[in-house]
Parts: C-alpha cells; sequence; structure tokens
C-alpha cells in the first residue's frame, strides 16, 4: 500500500467507510457469493460445499488424519468430525482404524465419493467464468487471498480500550 492509501484509511478509519469500500465486507460477500454459487452447482450431486472439499482433498491427497484433513480445510477439529460424521453416514468416507494402533484413525473417499467427484471436472471452466476472471487473474487473486488468510493469521490482536461507564 503506497503512503496516499495508508494516509487516507489512517484518516479515515475501517469503520468510518461505507461497507462497499471495506476490504472485509469485499471479501466476505465475494465469499458468499461463491460458496452459493457451487452449493447451486453441487445440489444436484447431493453434496455439501464442505463436503465438496473434503472429496477434493481426499482424491488428490488421499487417505489422511482427521487431524491433517482440519489442517488442511482450516478448520478445527471438532468442525471436521461432525463434517465427516455425516459424510460417512451418506457413504461418502471411511474411518479405518489402524491396525497396530486402534486409537489412530484415517479418512479416505469411497468409491462413492470417487464416482462423484469424476464427474465434477466441470467445475474447473464453469467457477472461473462465473467469476469473470482470466487464468492469470485467477493465479493473482489466489495467492493475494493466501498471503491475505496468512498475515491475518499470523497478525497480534489488539487490546480493547476499556470502556468508561
Amino acid at each position: 500500500m503506497d503512503e496516499e492509501s495508508t494516509a487516507t484509511v489512517k484518516a479515515i478509519g475501517p469503520l468510518e467507510q461505507p461497507l462497499e469500500q471495506m476490504v472485509c465486507f469485499a471479501m466476505y460477500s465475494a465469499a458468499q457469493a461463491t460458496v452459493q454459487y457451487y452449493r447451486d452447482v453441487l445440489a444436484p450431486f447431493g453434496i455439501t460445499y464442505q463436503q465438496f472439499l473434503v472429496l477434493v482433498e481426499l482424491t488428490l491427497a488421499g487417505r489422511q488424519s482427521p487431524s491433517h484433513l482440519a489442517a488442511a480445510l482450516h478448520l478445527d477439529c471438532s468442525s471436521v468430525s461432525g463434517l465427516l460424521n455425516r459424510m460417512e453416514k451418506a457413504g461418502l468416507v471411511e474411518r479405518i482404524r489402524d491396525d497396530e494402533d486402534r486409537r489412530a484413525v484415517s479418512v479416505a473417499a469411497t468409491d462413492r465419493s470417487r464416482e462423484i467427484f469424476s464427474r465434477l471436472g466441470f467445475l474447473g471452466g464453469c467457477v472461473p467464468a462465473a467469476m469473470n476472471l482470466e487464468p492469470g487473474e485467477m493465479r493473482a487473486l489466489v495467492t493475494a487471498l493466501h498471503k491475505v488468510r496468512d498475515a491475518v493469521t499470523a497478525a497480534p490482536r489488539p487490546e480493547p480500550e476499556p470502556v468508561i461507564a
């Protein structure tokens, strides 16, 4: 960000800007629209957006522990546990216990989920088209969003000022 932009943000302050000018709202509303698009496209396949993400990870990276899957999805373990329970009931994943350590569990895609995944190849073309981005723009956006995610994750949280009654 250049000096003039930084000075403008400091002078205006993010809470004094209309929603449409706030970066956080732009990311939020774009994410909402994108997830809704995926919901609409995935509904005929009987899977949710989060289930789709699990299928992508398990199909491309293979069998893995629930904690590794949670890290890959940037979700907490309890959220992934509930998601995997629903997916297991739907026949989309299977939990596999380690023969040597019964406490160790891994998760794998089922034949059913691999069949669904094989029918989702069209998403590679329709999602960028829906976003109205060229391939280079899509790559730049992904890079920028990863940079933002990593920076915000690592950023210190400010101490709130005390409220005077």
